[in-house]
C-alpha cells in the first residue's frame, strides 16, 4: 500500500462528524444569545422530550437505507399506545398491555410490507392510504377521547419508572432509548440482516442476482419499523401517563429529519444510527432553542426544514467530493 493512500485512510473523518459539529455550534449559538441554555439538566430535558423522535428515527434509518420511507409509524405509535392503554384500563395486566402494543405495531408494519410486495409499490404510496386507516381506527375505538389509565394502574412500577417517578439521574426514556440505539446499531452493521438491507439499497438488482430476498426483506424492514412504533406507543404511554387522538401525527417531519440530519441519505445503501441520534438532538435542541429564545415554537418547524435542506446539499456534496477522490484514486493506481 502507498504511503499516500495510508495518509488517505487516516485522515478518513467519521460519517458523523459534520452533524456533532453542527450540534455543538447550535448548541453554542444559543448558549451564548440565553446562557441558562447551557444546563445539564436542560440537555437532559431536550433528551427525554425527544426519546420517543428518536425511537422512530432509529427504524427510519432502515428505511431509507433501503430507499423506502414510511409515512404511517406515527399513527401505528398512536394505535398502538391507544390498544395498550385501552387494554390496561380494562383490567389487563401491564406487562400484557405492553405485549399487546408490540404485537400491535408487529402486525401494521407486517401489513405495510406486505401490501407494499404484493402491489409491487413503494412503501410511502402504501403507508400513505394505511396511516389514515390507522389513524381512523383508533379514533373509532377510543371514542376520539384520549386514553388515561386511573391512579391504580400508573401506580404500576412501568409508570413510575417511565415518568421518571424514580431516584435515576438520567430520565429513564433517555436510557432506553440509548439502549434501543446500541442494539439496532449493531443489527445494521454487524449482521447478515444489516448486510443484506445495506446491499438492497445499493442496488436491488445486484442483491436479487447475489441470492438476497429483497421482497422477503423488504417486509422484514416494514415489520421492524412498526415493532419499534408500537414500543414507542407503549414507552410514550409509560412517559406521558396518557395518549391522546394526536399523538403521533406531529412526528413525522422531525422523526425523518433526524434520520436524514444524522447522515442517512435518501438514496439508499447507507445509513448511520449514531448520526440518527445527533440528529433527534439537533431536532430537539432548534425545538427547545426556539423557546428559550422567545420565539413564536411554530418556527421550530421552520429552521428545521431549512436545516434538511442544508443537511442533503452538504451531504450530496460531500458524497460527490469522495467519489471524485475514489476516481483520482483508481486512476492514480493504475
Amino acid at each position: 500500500m502507498s504511503t499516500s493512500k495510508a495518509a488517505s485512510r487516516r485522515i478518513r473523518m467519521p460519517d458523523e462528524l459534520g452533524v456533532f459539529i453542527a450540534l455543538l455550534v447550535l448548541i453554542g449559538i444559543i448558549g451564548a444569545l440565553q446562557p441558562k441554555f447551557l444546563n445539564i439538566n436542560t440537555f437532559l430535558n431536550v433528551m427525554a422530550n425527544n426519546s420517543i423522535l428518536g425511537m422512530l428515527a432509529l427504524g427510519t434509518v432502515f428505511l431509507l437505507a433501503m430507499r423506502e420511507i414510511d409515512l404511517s409509524f406515527g399513527m401505528i405509535l398512536n394505535l398502538s399506545g391507544v390498544l395498550a392503554g385501552l387494554s390496561m384500563i380494562a383490567g389487563v395486566p401491564v406487562e400484557l398491555g405492553i405485549l399487546i402494543a408490540l404485537v400491535a405495531g408487529l402486525t401494521m408494519g407486517t401489513l405495510n410490507g406486505y401490501l407494499s410486495v404484493q402491489f409491487r409499490l413503494p412503501l410511502i404510496i402504501i403507508t400513505l392510504g394505511t396511516a389514515s386507516i390507522y389513524q381512523g381506527t383508533s379514533l373509532i375505538v377510543n371514542n376520539k377521547g384520549s386514553v388515561l389509565p386511573p391512579p391504580e394502574v400508573k401506580a404500576h412500577w412501568f409508570f413510575q419508572f417511565m415518568g421518571g417517578l424514580t431516584d435515576f439521574p438520567v430520565p429513564p426514556i433517555v436510557i432506553v432509548f440509548l439502549v434501543l440505539a446500541v442494539v439496532l446499531h449493531f443489527v445494521l452493521h454487524r449482521s447478515r440482516f444489516g448486510y443484506r438491507i445495506l446491499a438492497i439499497g445499493s442496488n436491488p438488482d445486484s442483491a436479487r442476482l447475489a441470492g438476497i430476498n429483497v421482497d422477503g426483506s423488504r417486509i422484514q424492514v416494514a415489520a421492524l419499523m412498526g415493532v419499534i412504533a408500537g414500543f414507542g406507543g407503549a414507552m410514550f404511554l409509560g412517559f406521558r401517563g396518557a395518549i391522546d387522538p394526536t399523538t403521533g401525527y406531529q412526528l413525522l417531519l422531525p422523526v425523518i429529519a433526524a434520520a436524514i440530519i444524522g447522515g442517512t441519505p435518501l438514496s439508499g445503501g447507507s445509513g448511520t444510527i449514531i448520526g440518527a441520534v445527533l440528529g433527534t438532538l439537533v431536532v430537539g435542541v432548534i425545538a427547545t432553542g426556539v423557546v428559550f429564545l422567545g420565539i413564536d415554537a411554530t418556527w421550530s418547524t421552520f429552521v428545521t426544514g431549512v436545516v434538511i435542506v442544508v443537511a442533503v446539499g452538504i451531504d450530496q456534496l460531500v458524497r460527490v467530493q469522495r467519489r471524485n477522490r475514489a476516481a483520482v484514486a483508481s486512476a492514480g493506481g493504475q
